[in-house]
């Protein structure tokens, strides 16, 4: 048996000099995906992202919102325009994503149909079990989902999309994060905002005169406190504050007249008020 020489020890064989330099070359540039952009940096991405117009995002918050959602999962911002997406407002995990997250996490798919009328697989993970999940364009029209252009020119996908977001979310929810994926989003009916009516105005003039009537016309203290507990709430709403002023020293005048006289019936039955 030969013995290797020290200059042959000393110079190893280049296909595992290749290896090695590939291996260093992979673990430098994992450790640089995985460093924490600075804030101005993912700013002036965003920016870009926005002026591309590629990714969906309208502007550059929507943009930022997705980026920093994608650094707080561990992973570069820029990934965040290939497992995000904004429908309606709101940010959603795209379907392809949450299947590779789910099968790089020890998932697995068993799909038994996909096609436009029909979606079903059985769904495996270790720690959730399996499932079996299915779709049926039947089921999406009585639910009211057939309606929308995605539904109507790509069922099958979906209802796989549907097949895949139920599943995953069933027996390894940590593959989709607590989030909507794209097409349940796409598939939310926001109500529209409700008409209240239009405002008016109050006339304070009108609104003074009216209440201060009313105290004046009051015979008895029930029907003063009636009259201050019904005109209090308007004025409240009038926001006015010299109004509510004047309603209030009215009110209370009227409460000592009121109980400055004494109602008596004499001998002849008539009423007769005197003052104390």
């Amino acid at each position: 048996m030969r013995r290797k020489t020290s200059k042959q020890r000393a110079n190893p064989a280049p296909g595992s000099a290749r290896a090695a330099l590939l291996t260093t070359s992979l673990a430098t540039q994992e450790k640089r995906m995985n460093a924490v952009v600075t804030f101005n940096e993912m700013e002036s991405m965003a920016a870009h992202i926005v002026r591309s117009k590629l990714f969906g995002a309208k502007d550059e918050s929507q943009a930022m919102s997705l980026m920093l959602l994608a650094q707080a999962e561990g992973m570069h911002p820029m990934a965040a325009i290939q497992d995000f997406d904004i429908v309606q407002g709101r940010p959603a995990r795209k379907t392809h994503s949450i299947l590779a997250r789910f099968q790089s996490a020890g998932g697995s798919v068993i799909w038994e149909e996909v096609n436009g009328q029909r979606a079903c697989g059985v769904f495996s993970h270790k720690q959730g079990g399996s499932l079996r999940v299915q779709w049926t364009f039947e089921q999406a029209k009585r639910v009211g989902l057939t309606g929308k252009d995605n539904w109507k020119n790509y069922p099958q996908a979906m209802l796989r999309a549907r097949c895949i977001a139920e599943g995953i979310r069933a027996v390894f929810p940590g593959a989709i994060g607590g989030m909507l994926s794209v097409e349940e989003a796409q598939d939310i009916v926001i109500a529209p905002p409700k008409d209240m009516g239009m405002v008016t105005p109050t006339d304070s003039s009108n609104l003074c005169t009216h209440w201060l009537s009313a105290v004046s016309k009051a015979q008895t203290l029930d029907a003063l406190e009636s009259v201050w507990k019904r005109g209090v709430v308007e004025l409240k709403q009038a926001a006015d504050t010299d109004l509510h002023a004047a309603f209030k020293a009215a009110v209370l005048e009227r409460k000592a007249t009121l109980k400055s006289l004494i109602i008596t019936v004499n001998e002849e039955g008539k009423i007769e008020e005197a003052a104390l």
